[in-house]
């Protein structure tokens, strides 16, 4: 699913969620706001047992970000700690992507090209009609990753699940951070909150 999505562009990008959205096999549904972050934004979440793909809608009605790479950001570090707390409640945990289609024109994303690759993210810029965008969408509750998301549209987040969340998106795109001290940190932060004996399970 996602390796289509990220091929798509302003052109056919709308056309491919629309087609996702008529998939009876992939859960999707349109989401009024991504809590905590983007409470004031709505989007739409595609999931199957093996990915989720978290699609942020920017119509330019947000004043709250002055620059489209702090909502990127938000947007990577929303999916961080969804990925985490799926870890809390399952051993196959669907991989989470995130994807920003804005109405705006984002020059920057084509130099940071290669942080979002990392970070599963793409971002789909001059993309018109957003403002009044309707897309289909299949809300199945028997599919099996219907109940898990329940829990994601509900959770709550604490001071340390966003210390891990964002330590672990800095440290993966910063070339000075070894693999041994990403590590290291990492487990730390999984201690302090609990992620290291749901791991061993």
């Amino acid at each position: 699913m996602h390796t289509e999505l990220f091929k798509k562009d302003r052109t056919n990008i709308l056309k491919y969620l629309q087609k996702l959205g008529e998939n009876r096999k992939i859960y999707s549904a349109h989401r009024d706001s991504f809590r905590p972050l983007f409470p004031d934004m709505d989007g739409y979440i595609y999931a199957t047992e093996k990915e989720i793909i978290v699609v942020l809608i920017d119509s330019g009605k947000s004043k709250r970000f002055d620059e489209k790479d702090d909502m990127a950001w938000d947007l990577a570090l929303t999916c961080e700690l969804y990925r985490n707390r799926l870890q809390r409640l399952s051993k196959h945990v669907p991989d989470v992507y995130g994807v920003l289609v804005t109405s705006d024109d984002v020059l920057s994303h084509y130099e940071i090209k290669d942080e979002l690759e990392i970070l599963d993210f793409s971002i789909i810029d001059n993309v018109e009609g957003l403002d009044r965008l309707s897309l289909p969408v299949n809300t199945d509750e028997t599919l099996p990753v219907a109940f898990p998301l329940i829990f994601l549209y509900e959770a709550e987040f604490t001071e340390a699940d966003y210390a891990y969340a964002e330590y672990s998106l800095i440290s993966l795109i910063d070339p000075d951070i070894t693999t041994e001290e990403r590590d290291e940190e990492l487990n730390y932060l999984r201690e302090e909150f609990g992620l290291d004996d749901m791991l061993k399970d």
